[in-house]
């Protein structure tokens, strides 16, 4: 098995050498590898053997990733920003996004098929797994978005997206035993909402199918930072659990397990969309069950590294899939460190007291142990990738897990047996239901306790927190490798103690200086913070929606700020204010400055509630204000019915004057400066992202910028900043500092 594994690790560097070093290496390189591969075989050494299988499974790796490419990338690479008409094949039920609606299908254009995901506002009929779909769509390839660094397509095999110009139409289509599996999942998902109250349904759907719709961002979010998320996604512990449910059912009988549970996890990763980490474990998990019917032992790297090559063997791109990396990271770390690691802490004269008899305690003590060793031990190769993916390193993770993780197992095999039964007796299961989510509030009680802590998760914004992951995951790495080298104990205590100096010399950092000033980077949208001593406001908060208030929450709670003296908002347009709701919901906001405009604005009612509920005091800003710290908010001038009217604000600091106009057209900048005696601000944040009918030259005549700031996104349809814009600024003479060049930009003293 050790040559299988040899072939596999080969394989998997091939794919990593290709897509990041070597995506042009010449085809010499090929002939080259093929060529020491032929001699290390003809040296008959038992070493030299097993370095050219692995040679033969780098040499595999790279002809195929090339192949791999000419195959299925290139046919479609002509297609890219094109409007054609398509017909496809149904594979999914379709779910709701951010701008309507996708399905993923099986699309047919010129005679060439691929996975595509179809985005469409509306669709005559109804669509289910298997139905015919088509219309007219301009089309984008997979190609295209990886040259703008989003990989999510070509990971999952999704050559084309297709955005559907006018209405989909669908037809009813033929039955498919391919197709069962999704049309189940859709049968299960209607019979979980049925039976599940409301507040539990979501995340029974996500623990049981992977799929997360049902979930909030408020709980998804609240899932990643207290270090479980991983539970709703499908992975080992969903198959282990699976199958171990079906070994039981069969008396420990091993092949009648394997000749039943194979089959059912299969059916059960494609059900769940077959995402890597349920496709990895389902490999490893067959390995295990098959290698003491062939007379084999199980062979832990080997397992790990034939689940790899299954995937990349389907498509070598799935390697630039952060779940996969994820996924195969953790398991790795528990694999081989997770076992020493128990075995050292239960040594612990009080735990193996504890653990010694055969009780419900001991039982549950040894369940929480586990929870803990392998938490600990995923972060050996994990906590890297998390770091530098993410930014957010969490330290609720080893509580949490030891407190959930145990009921997570017992309602994953409760709520699939009460989904099956909700299919038959739909009364039955709605009493198992009830039952059932009791310990789901539990979980969900304890995963939102435990992310509402002021330090739940190191936001790594900085070099001090930076320092304090390193540290930790130096120690997560100790503990792993020598467990009995160092008293757990003292383990944690050195955790506290460094990361708590972290923290403090974070917020001693930011506060530091008199005044500062930070644009953050929210994409298309702005997002504006300024502390004047100890007073710190927030000027908008809008752009992708709850991702730009998780940004601003993140920013601040990074440099120990857990409370907002105010939030203003210029105006309501989504792109200013969508992320006000998370926002709230992560920090404390004392008071809320909004324009009396837009009455009949939905969002504005939202937004309004949102603060009632938090405890947030509400002023509507109808005359000019200034505040204690030295910020003014002007008033809305001209007609409350005028696009893009709102507020202005001007941070006064004694260094510089920084004047905010939110997105006022040129007209209205004309009556601002006609209404008001503008200082000489030495930084300007741009109107609008710096559209053309903002910033005017009077404007930049009458304040005088040295500096001006535009709020853009690196991937936006508008055209902002427009060239104009830029023109009118470099005449001025002010240099210009953008986010979707420079990240947060942030102005201290």
């Amino acid at each position: 098995m050790r040559r299988l594994c040899l072939f596999s690790g080969g394989f998997a560097i091939a794919a990593a050498l290709y897509l990041f070093l070597l995506h042009d290496a010449p085809g010499v390189l090929l002939a080259a590898l093929a060529a020491v591969c032929a001699l290390l075989f003809l040296l008959r050494r038992p070493l030299a053997r097993r370095a050219a299988v692995c040679i033969l499974g780098l040499l595999a790796g790279l002809a195929w990733c090339r192949g791999y490419e000419a195959l299925f990338l290139r046919p479609f690479e002509a297609l890219s920003g094109k409007t054609a008409v398509f017909s496809a094949q149904a594979l999914a039920a379709p779910q709701e996004t951010s701008y309507g609606r996708s399905v993923s299908a099986r699309l047919a254009l010129d005679g060439k098929s691929c996975t595509a995901v179809l985005y469409f506002d509306e669709a005559d009929g109804e669509i289910l797994p298997g139905s015919r779909l088509s219309g007219t769509a301009k089309l984008t390839t997979a190609q295209e978005k990886h040259a703008r660094g989003n990989d999510y397509d070509l990971s999952r095999g999704v050559f084309l997206t297709a955005s559907c110009r006018g209405p989909l139409h669908t037809e009813p289509g033929q039955a498919s035993v391919w197709l069962a599996p999704a049309m189940l999942a859709e049968r299960l998902r209607a019979a979980i909402r049925a039976a599940f109250p409301s507040d539990t349904a979501g995340f029974i759907q996500a623990l049981l199918l992977g799929d997360k719709t049902g979930l909030s961002y408020e709980d998804k979010n609240d899932l990643a930072i207290a270090g479980i998320y991983h539970a709703v996604a499908v992975s080992g512990m969903h198959i282990s659990i699976l199958l171990g449910m079906i070994l039981l059912l069969c008396g420990g009988n091993h092949r009648l397990a394997a000749a039943l549970g194979l089959p059912a996890a299969a059916f059960f990763i494609v059900m769940t969309g077959a995402p890597a980490s349920a496709v990895r474990a389902g490999v490893m998990q067959a390995l295990v069950l098959c290698a003491p019917l062939v007379r084999r032992e199980n062979d832990p790297p080997t397992t790990i590294c034939a689940a790899l090559l299954v995937l990349l063997a389907q498509n070598p791109l799935a390697l630039l899939n952060v779940g996969l990396q994820l996924s195969f990271a953790s398991t790795a770390g528990i694999v081989f460190f997770a076992g020493g690691l128990y075995r050292s802490l239960s040594e612990n004269r009080l735990l193996s007291r504890l653990l010694r008899p055969k009780n419900v305690l001991s039982s549950l003590l040894r369940a929480m142990l586990t929870a803990l060793c392998c938490t600990i031990s995923s972060m050996v190769f994990a906590l890297p990738i998390t770091a530098l993916q993410f930014g957010t390193v969490s330290l609720a993770a080893p509580v949490v897990n030891v407190l959930a993780l145990w009921m997570l197992s017992i309602v994953f095999c409760g709520g699939l047996l009460t989904a099956l039964l909700a299919l038959a007796l739909p009364a039955a299961a709605g009493v198992c239901a009830w039952a059932l989510s009791w310990p789901v509030r539990l979980v969900l009680l304890i995963v939102r306790g435990a992310a509402k802590l002021p330090f739940a998760a190191l936001y790594l914004e900085n070099g001090y927190l930076i320092a304090a992951a390193v540290f930790l995951y130096g120690l997560a790495l100790l503990l792993a490798l020598r467990p009995r080298t160092v008293r757990f104990w003292q383990a944690a205590a050195a955790a506290l103690l460094v990361t708590a100096c972290c923290m403090g010399l974070s917020c001693a950092d930011y506060a530091l200086p008199d005044a500062s000033f930070s644009m953050l980077d929210v994409g298309q949208g702005q997002c504006l913070v300024s502390r004047s001593g100890k007073s710190v406001s927030v000027i908008d908060c809008g752009g992708q929606e709850d991702a730009s208030g998780e940004t601003a929450a993140r920013f601040l709670l990074a440099r120990g700020v857990t409370q907002v003296d105010r939030l203003i908002l210029t105006h309501f347009d989504a792109d200013h204010c969508n992320g006000v709701r998370q926002l709230l919901r992560r920090v404390r906001v004392k008071t809320l400055y909004v324009p009396e405009l837009s009455p009949e604005n939905g969002l504005r009612t939202k937004l309004l509630f949102a603060a009632a509920q938090a405890g947030t005091e509400i002023r509507f800003v109808t005359d000019d204000l200034t505040l204690p710290d030295g910020i003014r908010i002007f008033a809305p001038t001209g007609s409350a019915e005028e696009p893009n009217a709102g507020l202005c604000v001007l941070a006064a600091c004694e260094k510089y004057d920084i004047l905010m106009t939110g997105d006022l057209s040129e007209q209205a900048e004309y009556r601002l400066l006609s209404t008001h005696d503008l200082p000489h601000a030495a930084v300007l944040v741009a109107g609008h992202h710096g559209a053309a009918a903002s910033t005017s030259e009077a404007l930049l005549r009458a304040v005088k910028p040295k500096a001006v700031l535009i709020s853009v996104g690196a991937d936006n349809r508008f055209g902002h900043p427009a060239d104009e814009t830029l023109r009118r600024i470099a005449k001025a003479g002010a240099a210009v500092y953008r986010t979707d060049l420079s990240g947060t930009i942030t102005i201290r003293g």
